[in-house]
């Protein structure tokens, strides 16, 4: 799963990115990527794994400013759009 999750990141850290941008679109796909590890039952279907990473950008672009100079944002904000997806699914089932 480590694998199929690096592939994409791999792939796009070759994609150029411009000064406007900086580096978001790469990091933003790198979240993505972790959110991707997160374990087979959680994730039963593409349609989960689009919630998951929609939760994921959102969170990420919402904490651009928020947490500018802190480590781990990228795996924080995998982890919280994970739990988030697990939580929600829990109240409505």
């Amino acid at each position: 799963m480590v694998l199929a999750a690096s592939i994409p990141a791999f792939v796009a850290s070759f994609i150029p990115s411009n000064e406007k941008l900086a580096h978001h679109p790469h990091a933003t796909l790198y979240a993505g990527c972790f959110t991707g590890m997160c374990s087979i039952e959680l994730i039963e279907s593409l349609w989960a794994l689009s919630l998951i990473c929609l939760i994921g950008t959102l969170l990420y672009v919402s904490s651009i400013r928020l947490f500018s100079g802190f480590g781990g944002r990228l795996g924080g904000i995998a982890f919280t759009s994970v739990a988030i997806f697990v939580l929600t699914r829990q109240v409505l089932m």
